[in-house]
């Protein structure tokens, strides 16, 4: 009966022993014994790991100009428009400008505000001037603060202009939707 209980507890005590080992041996391809690890690496090193794999992971962002104010020419068939007369945009983050919506017809005045590293939103402020409009437009019913367009700074000193229109009462003022798309929306390249 000792001899039964030894030969168990030593049983017993080897199994214990090959659990907390550290390593552990297996088969390859070939059918010859590797050892491989169970236990992580030590602090420091795990860390140097994940700090090297969090750098490879960030994205490299082209650099945008740090000054964006200024004049910009509209992109017309490839090239920088010549006439300034709707074909070009004022951006001053400072103070408003003066926009052309429909070329000798109607202009407005807005005020450009940074919405991120490389973005602006463009604001309606008020009517500038009115010559001969095809229709009276209803610039008092318009939100003022809500985006009329949207900006992107491009890499290479331009910028993306996207229309997207007057607003009341928080949604599109579809029937006023075209002022300003087709005259301004585009690409512009610094002066």
């Amino acid at each position: 009966m000792r001899k039964l209980i030894f030969l168990l507890l030593s049983v017993v005590l080897v199994g214990c022993n090959d659990r907390k080992s550290t390593t552990t041996t297996s088969s390859d391809v070939n059918g010859q014994d590797t050892i491989s690890s169970e236990m992580p690496p030590p602090g420091n090193i795990q860390e140097e790991r994940d700090a090297v794999q969090t750098e490879r992971a960030e994205p490299v962002q082209p650099e945008i100009a740090a000054n964006l104010d200024g004049r910009y020419r509209k992109i017309v068939d490839g090239k920088a428009a010549t006439d300034c007369n709707c074909d070009c945009i004022e951006i001053d983050f400072d103070k408003p400008t003066e926009w052309c919506i429909d070329k000798d017809k109607l202009y407005i005045t807005a005020q450009t505000r940074k919405s991120g590293e490389n973005t602006a939103d463009l604001f309606f402020i008020s009517a500038s001037r009115e010559i001969e409009p095809d229709r009276a437009l209803p610039w008092d019913d318009f939100d003022k603060n809500i985006p009329i367009a949207t900006l992107v700074f491009t890499p290479d000193g331009g910028v993306e202009l996207d229309w997207l229109g007057f607003s009341t009462n928080g949604e599109v003022a579809t029937d006023y939707a075209l002022y300003g798309k087709k005259t301004l929306e585009g690409t512009y390249k610094k002066e």
